[in-house]
C-alpha cells in the first residue's frame, strides 16, 4: 500500500465518522409540560438508518417564544453540529407515505391538529392569501373550525362566528355600513352603524327587569298586535299626551272604575 493509498483510507474511516443529516423516528418526547420541570423541549428517537437511539435531543424552533413539540411516531430530520453524533439536533419534520400532509397550496399555512384524527375529534385552521390572484375568492381568509359546530371565518370586510345554528356576523365593507348581526335559528338582532336596531322572532320576545324598564324614542313609539294588547299595573296606570290623548276602540270601548273622574271640557258624540 503507498502513502497515498493509506491517507485515503484514514480520510474514509474519518469521514465515516461524521455526521451531517439522518432520519429519525420520535420514541419519547419532553417537552417543558409544567414550570416545576428541567425538560427543556427534547426528544428521544431512533435513527431510521442505523437503529442507534439518542436521548433527549433538542428541538429547533422557527421563533423563540413559540412551541409544536414532535409527536411519537413523527419522523425527524436531525443534524449534528460539526458531525458530531453526540450533538444531535432537531431541525425539522417530514411527511411520509403514511403520515400525509393535509391539502395546501402555494401562499397558504394550514393545520390539523391531530393530524390522522377525524374531522370531528381535530382542530382545523387555515391561513390564506392570494391577493395576487384575481379568480380567488376570498383573497385573504383566516378560518379556525372545530367540526361539527364550531367555525370563525375572517375575510375582508367580514367576521363570522358559528356555532351550530347560532351565528354572530360583522360586516365592514367601508368607512360606513357597518352591521352586527345575531341570529340564532329563526330569531335575528340587526344592529347598523347608523343606529338602527332590528329584532325579529318567530316565537316570543320577552323584556323582563328586576327594577325599573324604560321605553323612549326620540320620535313615535308604536306598540301593534295582531290580537290584544293588555297594559297592567300593579298600583298607578298613566296615559298621558303633551297636546292631545285618544282611547278608540272599532266595536266598543269601556271605561270602569270604583270611582271614574272626566276633567275639562267635555264633548260626546255618536
Amino acid at each position: 500500500m503507498t502513502l497515498v493509498d493509506t491517507i485515503a483510507a484514514i480520510v474514509r474511516h474519518e469521514l465515516a465518522a461524521v455526521r451531517v443529516t439522518e432520519l429519525a423516528v420520535v420514541e419519547d418526547v419532553h417537552p417543558h409540560a409544567e414550570e416545576s420541570d428541567d425538560d427543556n423541549y427534547a426528544v428521544d428517537l431512533v435513527l431510521r438508518g442505523s437503529g442507534l437511539a439518542l436521548r433527549r435531543v433538542p428541538v429547533a424552533t422557527d421563533r423563540i417564544g413559540t412551541v409544536a413539540i414532535p409527536n411519537v411516531g413523527d419522523l425527524v430530520l436531525v443534524a449534528f453540529l460539526q458531525g458530531d453524533v453526540n450533538a444531535p439536533l432537531v431541525i425539522g419534520r417530514v411527511y411520509d407515505d403514511e403520515d400525509r400532509p393535509p391539502t395546501s397550496t402555494t401562499d397558504e399555512v394550514v393545520f390539523r391538529l391531530p393530524l390522522a384524527a377525524d374531522d370531528d375529534a381535530s382542530v382545523l385552521a387555515s391561513i390564506r392569501n392570494h391577493a395576487d390572484d384575481a379568480a380567488a375568492d376570498p383573497a385573504r381568509e383566516l378560518v379556525i373550525r372545530m367540526p361539527p359546530k364550531i367555525t370563525v371565518r375572517i375575510v375582508d370586510g367580514t367576521v363570522t362566528a358559528t356555532a351550530g345554528a347560532s351565528e354572530l356576523r360583522l360586516d365592514q365593507s367601508g368607512s360606513s355600513g357597518g352591521t352586527v348581526r345575531v341570529s340564532s335559528g329563526s330569531t335575528t338582532v340587526v344592529m347598523d352603524q347608523d343606529g338602527d336596531v332590528t329584532v325579529e322572532s318567530s316565537g316570543s320576545v320577552q323584556l323582563t327587569a328586576s327594577r325599573d324598564l324604560t321605553l323612549e324614542a326620540g320620535g313615535s313609539l308604536t306598540l301593534k298586535a295582531g290580537t290584544s294588547i293588555t297594559a297592567d299595573a300593579g298600583t298607578t296606570a298613566t296615559v298621558k299626551g303633551a297636546v292631545t290623548a285618544e282611547l278608540q276602540g272599532s266595536a266598543g270601548a269601556t271605561v270602569q272604575g270604583a270611582f271614574v273622574t272626566v276633567k275639562g271640557q267635555t264633548s260626546f258624540s255618536p
